[in-house]
């Protein structure tokens, strides 16, 4: 009995077997992680697109949807674009578009672009819903 309590072959096959599942665990977590900063970078890239194709006509939100599914390579059924146009003045304040700076400064307006999209996770993490919700928003200066 007391050679078989000294015996040190197969520690090793033991120590790999309770290691690996841990492990195993960290490297999907972290391929997940990944994968949605990866889909968060595609969001980002769209709302400059939509932003950017509002610039010459805020009006037009059939145009920056178009820029958003065709600049991001999105799935197109699964992004919500929601394109806005804000007015503010240099004094932060928000009047509405049309109005006036009650600091006599030009109003300035702006259009934004969120596009969101519910982000499936790869696997199910304590705290975490699935699927969770992916934005970004851009927001230029057209005047």
């Amino acid at each position: 009995m007391r050679a078989w309590t000294h015996d040190q072959r197969g520690v090793s096959a033991v120590e790999f077997a309770l290691a690996t599942p841990i492990l195993l665990l960290v490297l999907i977590g972290l391929a997940d992680f990944g994968l949605a900063v990866n889909e968060k970078m595609r969001l980002i890239s769209g709302a400059r697109a939509g932003v950017q194709a509002g610039f010459n006509n805020s009006a037009d939100t059939a145009a920056m949807t178009r820029a958003v599914d065709n600049a991001s390579g999105l799935n197109a059924a699964a992004v919500t674009v929601t394109p806005t146009n804000s007015c503010g003045c240099a004094d932060g304040s928000t009047p509405a578009c049309g109005g006036t700076c009650a600091d006599g400064s030009t109003l300035r307006t702006y259009v934004s672009v969120t596009v969101s999209e519910p982000y499936s996770l790869l696997l199910s993490y304590p705290g975490f819903a699935s699927p969770v919700t992916l934005s970004a928003t851009a927001t230029l200066r057209v005047n």
